[in-house]
């Protein structure tokens, strides 16, 4: 699955989009689920939507590892 920018009417959406095959092979898209309108779209509205799809896949929720930080002229020795 991947998503997918469109245009229609002068606005553009954010779509999720499954890629799979016929039975003939032939490579086609499945709109799975149309995620809204790009301008109404902000990190409040993206990072519930995130965890949401998250909890439905029954991933665990995403931890950032600690950031270190090392002294330029020493790193590398």
């Amino acid at each position: 699955m991947y998503t997918r920018i469109t245009r229609s009417g002068g606005r553009s959406y954010l779509q999720l989009v499954e890629g799979y095959r016929t039975d003939t092979g032939t490579v086609r898209q499945r709109i799975v689920a149309t995620l809204g309108r790009l301008d109404q779209l902000g990190p409040k509205h993206l990072d519930p939507l995130i965890q949401g799809l998250n909890r439905a896949l029954g991933r665990a929720e995403p931890t950032a590892a600690p950031v270190t930080y090392e002294r330029a002229r020493t790193y590398g020795d």
